[in-house]
Order: C-alpha cells, then sequence, then structure tokens
C-alpha cells in the first residue's frame, strides 16, 4: 500500500443540460488517472454524514399538444345562432424550459440490519433494515408555466397549459372565447406499482359570445400499463369564469410483458371542451407525457414492487468516513475506487449478487472462530454490482484496525502482502459493521428502484 498521506474525494457529478419536447402527442420526443490515498489516518467516529440520494434535480420538456376544429351542432347555437366553428388550440404558456434543485432532503443511511442473518452484508445490499426511515414523499414541483417536469422519484407535472376555445361566425371571425388552464401532478412511488395523479382544469376567462364552457377528461397509458380510474371527474355542468374542476386518475405499472420484470410507458391524455348543450364525439385536444419522461415500473426487487421515472441524474451511494458502524472501511474503499479510474457502479440483481459474492469470499478464514459476529468477509466493489464478483485471491485481503488513534489496513495473512495495485477487496471486519455499509447500498436500491443495469455513483464523505 503507498504511504501517501493524499486525501482526494470523487467531484460531484452534476448534468445541467436543458429537455425540450416538441411535436405533436404522437410523436417521439480522456479519463484522468486515478490519484492515490494512503490506508492510514485518523480515527474520527464522531459524526454520521451518510446519505443515499443527492438532490433532487427536475427535468423539463415543453408541453405539446393536438389542436381541433368542428362545426358546430345545432343544439349548441341555440343562444348563439351567429357561430358555426369551434376550434380548440393548446398553448405551452409563458414557461421556457429548465432544470432547477428541489431542497427535498435525502433518506438517511440505513442502520445495522435485522434481516441480514448471515451478516456478510450482502443480504443488506437488497433489503435494508425495516427501520430505515423512509424518504419524502413524492412532491411535485409545479414550476415553469406550459412545461412538463419530473424527477426519478419525485414524480411527473404539467403546469399551466393553456387550452383556448375559439368561436367562428361563417366569415371566420371570431365572436368569442374561453381559456382554460390545466395542471396535473402523478406521483411514483417506491413501494408501489399504483401511480395516482390529479388533474385540475380552471375556466380563467371568457368573450363574446362564449360565456360558459363543459370541460371533460380522460386518460390512458400505454403498454405495460393498466388505467385504472380514466375520468378525473363524472358528469358535465358548466363552469363559468373562475370554475375550476379538480379529480384524480390512477394507473397500475403491472402489465408486465411476458417473461420479462419491468416495463417503460407514458401517459396520455385528451380534453373534450364545448359549448352548453353539445354532445362531444372526438377530443377537442390530446397530449401525451414526454418521451423523455417515461415512467419505469419493475418487480425486480426481492419484496417491493414500484416505479421511478430514470433521468440522466445518477444516483449516489454516499459513505461516510466517521460512520460509527462502518467507518474503518471506507478509506480502503476509497483507494480502490481511485485504482479503478472512475466512481460509477452498476446494480445486479440478486442472483448474480450471490454468484459475484461466492466468487470473492468462498473460502473464507474466519479469524476469530470461536467468537460470533467477529469476523465476516466484506468484498469490495460489492457483489451486488457488475463489478464485484472478482476471483477473492487477486484481491487485497487487509484487516482494517484502529491502535492509538491512527486506522490502518495490514495484510491479513504475512504469505499475501498487498501489493497496492489490487482493485478488488477482502475485507476482514466485524458482521455489524458489514451489514451496516451493506445496508447503505440497500438503501440507494430500494428508494432509487435500481434495477439489473442502473448505474450509480459512490461518493466519500469525511
Amino acid at each position: 500500500m503507498t504511504s501517501s498521506r493524499i486525501r482526494w474525494v470523487l467531484p460531484a457529478l452534476m448534468l445541467t443540460v436543458a429537455l425540450t419536447a416538441t411535436g405533436t402527442a404522437d410523436a417521439a420526443d480522456g479519463q484522468a488517472a486515478p490519484a492515490r490515498t494512503s490506508l492510514t489516518g485518523a480515527a474520527d467516529k464522531t459524526a454520521d454524514s451518510s446519505s443515499t440520494a443527492p438532490a433532487t434535480t427536475l427535468q423539463s420538456a415543453a408541453f405539446a399538444a393536438e389542436d381541433s376544429c368542428y362545426r358546430l351542432p345545432a343544439a349548441a347555437r341555440a343562444t348563439v345562432p351567429d357561430a358555426v366553428t369551434a376550434c380548440v388550440s393548446v398553448d405551452s404558456g409563458t414557461g421556457t424550459a429548465t432544470r432547477t434543485k428541489t431542497g427535498a432532503p435525502a433518506p438517511a443511511a440505513a442502520a445495522l440490519a435485522a434481516d441480514d442473518p448471515a451478516g456478510d452484508g450482502l443480504g443488506t445490499e437488497f433489503e435494508p433494515d425495516a427501520d430505515d426511515p423512509e424518504p419524502p414523499a413524492p412532491s411535485c414541483v409545479l414550476t415553469s408555466p406550459g412545461n412538463w417536469s419530473w424527477s426519478r422519484t419525485g414524480g411527473l407535472c404539467l403546469n399551466g397549459a393553456e387550452v383556448t376555445y375559439t368561436l367562428f361566425d361563417a366569415n371566420g371571425k371570431t365572436i368569442g372565447t374561453g381559456l382554460i388552464q390545466v395542471n396535473s401532478t402523478l406521483a411514483t412511488s417506491y413501494k408501489s406499482l399504483d401511480l395516482n395523479e390529479t388533474i385540475t382544469a380552471k375556466l380563467v376567462r371568457v368573450t363574446g359570445d362564449v360565456k360558459s364552457l363543459v370541460v371533460k377528461m380522460q386518460v390512458g397509458c400505454g403498454a405495460g400499463c393498466t388505467t385504472v380510474t380514466k375520468q378525473p371527474w363524472y358528469g358535465a355542468p358548466e363552469m363559468t369564469p373562475g370554475a375550476e374542476r379538480t379529480g384524480k386518475t390512477k394507473y397500475s405499472g403491472d402489465a408486465f410483458a411476458a417473461n420479462t420484470t419491468r416495463s417503460s410507458f407514458r401517459t396520455s391524455y385528451k380534453m373534450y371542451v364545448t359549448m352548453p348543450g353539445a354532445v362531444p364525439v372526438d377530443p377537442s385536444a390530446s397530449w401525451s407525457s414526454p418521451a423523455t419522461g417515461e415512467i419505469r415500473c419493475d418487480k425486480e426487487q426481492p419484496r417491493l414492487r414500484g416505479c421511478v421515472i430514470p433521468t440522466d441524474d445518477i444516483p449516489v451511494l454516499s459513505y461516510s468516513k466517521a460512520h460509527e458502524k462502518y467507518g474503518i472501511v471506507v478509506p480502503i474503499y476509497e483507494e480502490i475506487m481511485q485504482r479503478r479510474g472512475t466512481d460509477i457502479l452498476h446494480a445486479v440483481n440478486q442472483t448474480k449478487a450471490n454468484a459475484n459474492r461466492a466468487s470473492t469470499c468462498t473460502p473464507f478464514t474466519n479469524l476469530y472462530p470461536g467468537e460470533t459476529g467477529k469476523d465476516s468477509c466484506d468484498e469490495f466493489p460489492p457483489a451486488s454490482t457488475a463489478e464485484g464478483g472478482q476471483d477473492g485471491n487477486l484481491c487485497a485481503e487487509l484487516t482494517p484496525q484502529v491502535v492509538n488513534g491512527l486506522w490502518s489496513a495490514p495484510a491479513t495473512w504475512p504469505t499475501r502482502p498487498a501489493s497496492g495495485n489490487e482493485t478488488c477487496l477482502r475485507l476482514h471486519i466485524t458482521q455489524r459493521a458489514n451489514s451496516s455499509a451493506g445496508g447503505v447500498l440497500g438503501s440507494l436500491r430500494k428508494y432509487q428502484r435500481l434495477v439489473d443495469g442502473d448505474p450509480f455513483r459512490i461518493e466519500f464523505t469525511a
């Protein structure tokens, strides 16, 4: 191992490219050398700054919809005899696409897991402790009028889309208008395939011969999804200026194709706007959620099924050197990641994880066979990642320890000295530390719905 005392923390990677969707409702929308760090340092275990998620980044896309025109039926012309044609146009309002930070707190790191009977940390990489603190409830933030906005776990919003109803006479002259503003918020859940949405339509103003309007809506979703509640409200009372209709719709991401464990889909919307007395035949306007904001549902975790909206923000696994349970191993993790020259790992499923752990930790000689919980094999990169599973004979086998306030990680066996070039670890640590370190990754997998192949970034804090 190197004797340098350089401390190196990988910089945070934040993507700031704005996303924009255009078109109709049917349109698809030199690596630096790794720095080296010492395996000896101060053993400060006073605070816990671990977290399992970064600040949420909202992504946005411009709203787009299909318009329509139709001749007014006789029933609708009874009170406006000069009216011949009605058109409904949709505008994205005055907003522009943006990306902003929300202030929702990140879920805390997992405590020692109660459901890791083997004490090897692998169980908690998939199932953190049942008492692991819940993350904040999804809170879709309505920003940027006229745009969609979403985040991986925060839901999908449409803010301030404007639907204009226009009456024309036989000469094509405008004789009246009505402006309807539409908002919607859809919440996903890491532990449910149900997706609940609230939709609001407000008649903001009318002009000329338009005195009131009737507004109906219907929703749907693509393959892989079932529409449970199709209409946010039923009946069609007249709306006068200032009137608002609010209701809830529901979808379920449970329509998995045969031999698959996940599905991705978009939601779709149809609005029917008419004068009182008219019977809607075709939708006046229709739109879909953005192609760049597809919802993904899966059943790949051992117990929980749930949904997220994948974005170009990679979830972050944060390990604290000050953590009272697992902090002693963090500098060694950091050293290995620096040797690998990347801060990115990729999740795998439990079957692959079991094979990876066996490859790295079998056989393993317990240093304290007569003392329960005092020794266990902690493999790194973790078994539940694609980067794990290296041959244990090629990994550095170390025993981290604290002596006189300083931590070090000497080689476990004199016959197997560490070269300082290994890119994987077999650590001899307590079951308590092993389970706790695994539980932090388990929390990330759970709350961010990491599935086989998903990347995540690993960072190390003081």
